[in-house]
């Protein structure tokens, strides 16, 4: 029996401004029109409303890509990697981060905006997904604005129906192992270290992964590493969900 492979890599094409005009979310999950809490909001991220603003503050402060497994040294190379590697991901769901404290309850973007977050490998007949992509820009670092935000999404996956949420079982959290930040603020929102997974990501040419590439043989990147955390249902319902209430009501 003869068989065939048809499939082609989509083109990837630069972009170089955000298409106007009604924005397909793409994703295969519920998607929320918002999740509130009194001081953060969320909504899906459409790029030609939220793109501009959160690259302008994102830019300032070279220091938020150190950890993350991409480069962005401009614009387009921004808009380019979110699209085909995000937003057309179907298993993907990015939501901007809205300070509601600042700029008339959020409304004035270009001074609200305070990162995104959102669900990556979403897997609905597994009820189970993981939290990211999750930036929180240098303004809103130190504040409520993550613990807020990591609740809503949390909250919004976990909860039962009944309760606003989608009833799933399970939520992981992967970081640079280096990145204790990032390591740290799962586990004050309830996560648990379930292990470290080996060479999960090839990184851009010149950045550091901690996992130099095989004498050129498997590719030029260098290797990373990524400490995986989790969530489940039954934790959730054993207490973190009360902890992750208190985390989001803190100063």
């Amino acid at each position: 029996m003869s068989i065939i492979n048809t499939y082609k890599p989509p083109a990837v094409q630069e972009l170089t401004e955000p298409a106007p005009g009604p924005f397909d979310v793409y994703f295969n999950g519920p998607v929320p029109e918002r999740l509130e809490s009194p001081r953060v909001r969320l909504i899906p991220y459409i790029p030609y409303l939220h793109s501009k603003a959160f690259f302008n503050e994102y830019q300032k402060n070279p220091d938020l890509e150190k950890y993350l497994p991409v480069s962005w040294p401009d614009y387009p190379t921004f808009l380019t990697w979110m699209q085909h590697h995000v937003l057309s991901d179907p298993k993907a769901l990015v939501l901007t981060i809205i300070d509601r404290t600042k700029g008339n309850d959020g409304e004035n973007i270009e001074e609200s905006i305070a990162g995104m977050i959102g669900y990556v490998n979403c897997a609905p007949q597994n009820l189970s997904l993981e939290i990211g992509p999750l930036i929180i820009l240098s303004r809103a670092q130190r504040t409520f604005v993550s613990s807020n935000a990591i609740g809503l999404v949390l909250k919004y996956a976990l909860d039962l129906p009944k309760d606003g949420g989608n009833g799933y079982r399970r939520v992981t959290w992967t970081a640079n192992p280096n990145n204790q930040a990032s390591v740290r603020a799962a586990e004050r929102m309830g996560l648990k270290i379930e292990g470290e997974m080996r060479w999960t990501w090839v990184m851009p040419l010149g950045k550091d992964g901690g996992l130099p590439p095989v004498d050129g043989t498997r590719g030029a990147g260098e290797g990373r590493n990524s400490t995986l955390l989790s969530l489940c249902w039954d934790d959730w319902e054993a207490g973190v969900k009360e902890h992750v209430e208190k985390m989001m009501e803190r100063v």
